[in-house]
């Protein structure tokens, strides 16, 4: 019988399969199962069931895992031997999957971790690490040929990038505030790739067949894309808009919901307002606190707006800063405008982005780039 194997001198052993245990006769003791380490199936008198052995500090350390089938039997036998191995010393001995999960509510409660960064990030734990999980964070950082191994199976550069700078992220915020005597993060094995920045501006050529597609939208979706190309603020940021976010008077525009929680305010162009002030008053606007409510029943915003006429939703914003750009803004005004951070240098911090008067100084520019578009694809 090949499925079972017997030599004088060496335990019995049998293959990993439901067809050999139940080949395994009665009361004919303790077999080793091929292949799983520490696996045994000991067959009784009237049953047969599993257990996992393993010797820890000279000790042979059992666990019994029961008359379960050969597939169960090896699930439990991989966790059960990761359990049975000693406990690595205290520096380090955090685990990668306690440690992401202990990374993640520090930084959500400290509010530098948006929801999307803690979906992604979550989501990327679960479905790239999660053979790393229950290896220690030393383990991980000595492990370079593992992290080469992991570098090389995440093909895509830009998956691979957010993967590492997720598990760099973690060990040097655990490394940093409780472990100290961890190694170094080893930066050149688990070195991140350089992607080229994407170009997403849209040339004059492309600008108008863009226009053109705009135009078979809806009345709801146009004006969200004509709020984007008008502002350059973020998907997120314009489909979470309030009527309450919106002064037609002073014309100034509020982005509450903005990254990295900067909620922000810009003044809007005369184009715009007058564009919002014809969408309020077209009757193609259902009552609702938002802006551009959702045509979904118990929905309350439009939400992930991708519209194949129109193309992707980033390529306004990168229009809106390079025609900053060619109408001589400053990087600080583009900052402003865009909802970036300011801290590039010790003098920006002196910066109250939220001074009227500094928000009021940007009004030229809007209107600016107001012109400039209505010159290339007409009345707005």
């Amino acid at each position: 019988m090949q499925a079972i194997r017997k030599s004088e001198g060496q335990k019995k052993s049998l293959k990993p399969n439901q067809k050999s245990v139940d080949a395994i006769p009665l009361n004919s003791g303790t077999w080793r199962v091929e292949g799983i380490p520490g696996l045994f199936l000991r067959a009784r008198a009237q049953s047969k069931s599993f257990l996992v052995q393993r010797r820890r500090e000279g000790r042979l350390l059992t666990r019994t895992l029961g008359p379960v089938s050969m597939r169960e039997a090896k699930d439990k036998a991989m966790r059960e031997w990761s359990a049975l191995k000693a406990k690595p010393p205290a520096t380090g001995g955090v685990t990668l999957g306690a440690a992401i999960a202990d990374y993640i509510e520090s930084r959500t409660l400290d509010g530098k971790m948006a929801p999307r960064t803690k979906a992604l990030a979550e989501y990327n734990a679960k479905r790239h690490l999660a053979l790393l999980t229950n290896r220690t964070l030393e383990e991980i950082a000595l492990d370079r040929a593992g992290l080469t191994l992991l570098r090389r199976r995440l093909k895509s550069p830009a998956v691979c990038n957010q993967v590492l700078r997720l598990l760099s992220a973690v060990y040097n915020y655990n490394r940093e505030r409780k472990y100290p005597n961890l190694p170094e993060w080893p930066k050149k094995v688990a070195e991140v790739h350089a992607i080229a920045a994407r170009d997403w501006n849209l040339t004059a050529e492309e600008l108008c067949e863009w226009w053109r597609g705009v135009q078979t939208l809806t009345a709801i979706k146009r004006a969200w894309w004509e709020v984007a190309l008008l502002t350059g603020g973020r998907r997120g940021s314009i489909e979470a808009l309030r009527w309450a976010d919106i002064d037609l008077e002073t014309k100034t525009l509020r982005f509450a919901i903005a990254k990295g929680g900067r909620a922000y305010t810009v003044p809007i162009s005369d184009t715009l307002a007058d564009v919002l002030t014809k969408y309020r008053d077209s009757g193609h606007v259902p009552p609702s606190p938002w802006l551009f409510p959702s045509s979904v029943l118990d929905a309350s915003h439009m939400r992930n707006v991708r519209d194949a006429e129109a193309g992707p939703a980033h390529a306004m914003r990168h229009t809106f800063r390079t025609t900053l750009a060619q109408l001589g803004a400053t990087v600080d005004q583009a900052k402003l405008l865009l909802g970036h951070s300011l801290r590039s240098d010790v003098s920006s911090n002196y910066i109250t982005a939220t001074s009227p008067l500094l928000i009021e100084s940007l009004r030229p520019l809007v209107n600016a780039v107001a012109a400039h578009y209505t010159g290339i694809l007409g009345e707005l």
